[in-house]
């Protein structure tokens, strides 16, 4: 409590709960604009996966199995569009849009990259994490 509060508060005819409310806010408000959400966890499948390739939207690897066999895995890529020429995630919810503009889509690791059409029609080189991908007992799933 700053010791101006009550008289500032007094003059403004605004009760102490309502000021402490305010001031709240705004802190809560600077907290989150230095702190961007994270949008989805990392992928951490490259660790036990090999032969990680992309074809369109689908991720495909052969995973290691808790018996150390491996399995033939893919899973359909997520919430990926191109914007002007760059891969930005959107959504987990949405399906990935990228493909349809962006061609030489390849994977290294849980790095996507892809050469993308601009506005303008030129072709931007651009990369992305992939999020959120797990290797499940041989199985890539989301997290």
């Amino acid at each position: 409590m700053f010791s101006g509060d009550t008289a500032l508060g007094r003059k403004m005819g605004i009760t102490m709960r309502a000021l402490t409310a305010l001031r709240n806010g705004v802190l809560i408000l600077a907290i989150a604009a230095a702190f961007p959400a994270c949008a989805q966890p990392m992928s951490s499948f490259q660790d036990s996966c090999r032969h990680i390739r992309v074809e369109r939207a689908t991720l495909s690897a052969d995973c290691r199995r808790i018996d150390g066999n491996f399995n033939q895995t893919a899973i359909e890529i997520r919430g990926i569009e191109n914007i002007n020429g760059n891969l930005q995630f959107s959504s987990m919810v949405k399906p990935s849009s990228y493909q349809l503009t962006c061609r030489h889509i390849r994977a290294a690791g849980s790095t996507l990259t892809a050469l993308c059409r601009r506005i303008d029609g030129t072709f931007n080189e651009s990369s992305i994490l992939i999020p959120g991908v797990a290797n499940i007992n041989g199985n890539l799933q989301y997290q």
